[in-house]
């Protein structure tokens, strides 16, 4: 398929996206691991011995702090996840088609969020 963007104007996305996955994969990396097994990120538990009341209170704090990284950890991997479809957009020649309607996403659209799916119609 033809393009409907210029050459720099794809590569110019192309490195924002893969700029954007490597910050992704950075940032979820201080708080979870790939785990090929469950197919996704889990969060990173600290050792926990709940032998007092003190390791109770204290795992606890930890609980409700991997509840947040959990939640932190899930809108990452979600946005991980569409910027691995629009690189794969690449691959298959369709970057910057909107899916719901086959027109051509506006380029400002796609500097703005390179990830998007849609044009502004959709």
């Amino acid at each position: 398929m033809d393009s409907h963007y210029s050459t720099e104007f794809l590569a110019e996305r192309k490195a924002d996206l893969l700029r954007q996955k490597e910050e992704l994969e950075q940032e979820l990396s201080t708080m979870a691991r790939f785990d090929e097994s469950a197919g996704g990120w889990v969060a990173i538990q600290s050792e926990v011995d709940g032998g007092t009341s003190e390791d109770i209170d204290e795992s606890s704090s930890e609980s409700e702090e991997i509840q947040e990284h959990r939640a932190s950890i899930d809108a990452l991997e979600k946005t991980l996840v569409e910027v691995d479809h629009a690189l794969a957009k690449f691959v298959a020649g369709e970057y910057g088609k909107c899916e719901t309607s086959d027109e051509w996403i506006d380029e400002e659209r796609l500097v703005a969020y390179p990830a998007a799916r849609t044009c502004s119609a959709h």
